[in-house]
């Protein structure tokens, strides 16, 4: 329920509870490690894979300078060097870029324009950790306009615009964030939005749940004055339902990733647009004919089956869920299991959410030139690098670790289990699915151009993976502007939900947003459209037992 002070909000009168999900999975809150040094390993093995400094989108970025940021000392033109940008001389180019993302989000300009005279946000000091781009930056700037203070860091490090990071250090944000980070940085440009002397967050806005998980890690007490938290993926949800269910929820949490204005127009259309940029940009491939296997039909498998069967295409789809498994046969495609084409594909497809999803197994046995990409949020679901080692450094097993593993594996083999204890049993395994990524030694790694890489066996066969297995459309391509919109301004309406909410409305739980909020949110970008909305009648509305100004379905609807 919106609150009533907010008159630019319809008023919710319908008196729906905010629904309350638990994620029945037990995997532990993913814990993502920090690598020693400037160049984290997870990111190159051969100095050719290094080279991830320019894409398509972010045409204005060098190469050349291969000096760290946080090695530069810069400053805008009001003298403040609280950031930390690729090159602030870009800020220029980045202006433009935001000026023209502006066109298309016409909701959250609406919104700025509506409520910036009451600013709902005043007294807000909002954290962030999001893709930095230019849709970023209008949402960042809306937020600022309705009285809220930001400091900003990437959830991702290759997706950064470094022109738009460079324009909202010029506007006076601090920005901590540059294309092609390294793991290391990647935290540290966390820890530097956080950690600040004279200034400590009230609301998180979070894209992955690094954010919230660095600050319940290093910062627990922050939490004392947060007043809650807006989450929009799969990952970073699913990490909030495990800790309120583990009860180790402190503070209300908003669950934008399953409102229906992010799931069902982000999630589908974007993806369905942004997939075949993203292959394009990177490989000049055409789709005609070609075979691809796309893991997971939700949401984001759905857009990417439309596009590329629309292409021609032969699609073939996995699914562990039988009703997506359902829909994608009902839809035209063969359900397969992984291990029955992956010798026969053109292109590999991730999109689940999940971890180890195309292991080491299924790229020994892909033919020549397969092109394998993600589409989830998380960089886990490539067997790219193992990504939950806790025993034992990286930097020691690149040099011991497979003679290591192999030599205590054998041991353990030959040893009683009884005789080994439990986390010696677990380094062991730990150990021996090390040997099972792409980064091990009889691999070469070859930099093509940027973000596309050749993985050569010994044989001569060689993969191309795209983005390193990260995100393939934010880290080697654009997404359509007016989508973003919509999230962004559910992301906008539930951060002053939260913020301006009474005490006492929202528990230490994990929230949907209110089915007002997300028809509100719709509503804003129709007039785009010129689209007119018919309006029910008192008879009509008294028959179907609705209010005539919404909310139109019940929580429990699919759209």
């Amino acid at each position: 329920m919106l609150s009533s002070k907010k008159k630019y909000i319809v008023n919710d009168n319908s008196g729906i509870k905010a629904q309350i999900q638990f994620a029945d999975q037990k995997q532990e809150f993913n814990k993502r490690p920090t690598k020693i040094g400037r160049r984290s390993l997870s990111r190159s093995i051969s100095q050719s894979s290094t080279d991830s400094y320019s894409s398509a989108a972010s045409y204005t970025d060098s190469s050349d300078d291969e000096t760290s940021p946080r090695d530069k000392q810069q400053k805008n033109s009001k003298g403040s060097g609280d950031f930390c940008v690729k090159n602030i001389k870009q800020a220029e180019f980045g202006r433009r870029e935001i000026e023209i993302a502006e066109q298309e989000m016409p909701a959250l300009m609406a919104l700025r324009k509506r409520a910036q005279g009451e600013k709902p946000l005043a007294g807000a000091k909002i954290v962030g950790c999001t893709h930095i781009t230019a849709q970023t930056a209008v949402l960042m700037e809306t937020l600022g306009a309705l009285g809220a203070q930001c400091r900003w860091a990437a959830c991702n490090i290759y997706s950064t615009l470094n022109e738009v990071a460079a324009a909202l250090a010029e506007s006076g944000f601090p920005v901590f964030a540059w294309k092609g980070e390294s793991e290391d940085d990647f935290w540290w440009c966390i820890d530097r939005c956080v950690n600040v002397e004279g200034w400590q967050p009230n609301m998180i806005l979070d894209d992955g749940g690094d954010l919230t998980h660095w600050i319940y890690k290093k910062y627990p007490n922050m939490f004392k004055k947060i007043k809650g938290i807006v989450e929009e993926s799969v990952t970073g949800v699913h990490r909030l339902y495990q800790l309120s269910k583990a009860g180790k929820l402190c503070v209300p949490a908003m669950n934008v990733n399953d409102s229906v204005t992010k799931q069902k127009f982000d999630n589908l259309y974007c993806c369905r647009e942004s997939i075949l940029d993203g292959l394009k940009r990177t490989t000049d491939m055409m789709f005609g004919g070609k075979q691809v296997v796309v893991c997971g039909y939700g949401e984001v498998g759905k857009g990417c089956c439309a596009a590329l069967k629309a292409m021609g295409s032969i699609v073939y789809v996995t699914e562990i869920d039988p009703i997506c498994a359902l829909q994608a046969c009902m839809d035209g495609f063969r359900l397969v299991k992984l291990n029955e084409v992956i010798r026969q594909v053109d292109i590999v497809i991730t999109c689940t959410g999940n971890k180890n999803v195309v292991t080491r197994e299924h790229l020994d046995r892909m033919k020549n030139s397969c092109i394998v990409c993600n589409m989830g949020h998380s960089n886990t679901e490539i067997d790219v690098t193992y990504q939950s080692i806790s025993q034992c450094d990286f930097l020691v097993l690149k040099f011991y670790g497979i003679f290591l593993a192999q030599l205590y594996f054998c041991l353990g083999k030959w040893l009683k289990q009884s005789m080994l204890s439990s986390p010696l049993r677990a380094a062991l395994i730990e150990l021996q699915h090390c040997q099972a990524s792409l980064r091990t030694p009889e691999l070469t790694w070859e930099r093509v151009r940027s973000q596309v890489d050749h993985v050569i066996w010994p044989d001569g066969k060689r993969i191309v993976l795209l983005a390193e297995g990260r995100l393939l459309n934010l880290s080697c391509s654009t997404v359509p502007t007016f989508v973003l919109s919509i999230t962004a301004t559910t992301q906008a309406l539930a951060l002053i939900e939260l913020y301006n909410a009474p005490e006492g409305r929202y528990k230490q739980d994990v929230y949907l947003l209110p089915k007002k909020m997300d028809e509100y949110v719709a509503s804003l970008h129709l007039p785009t459209f010129d689209a007119h909305l018919t309006e029910l009648t008192d008879e009509q509305a008294k028959y179907l037992g609705l209010n005539k100004n919404g909310p139109f379905k019940p929580n429990y609807y699919r759209y």
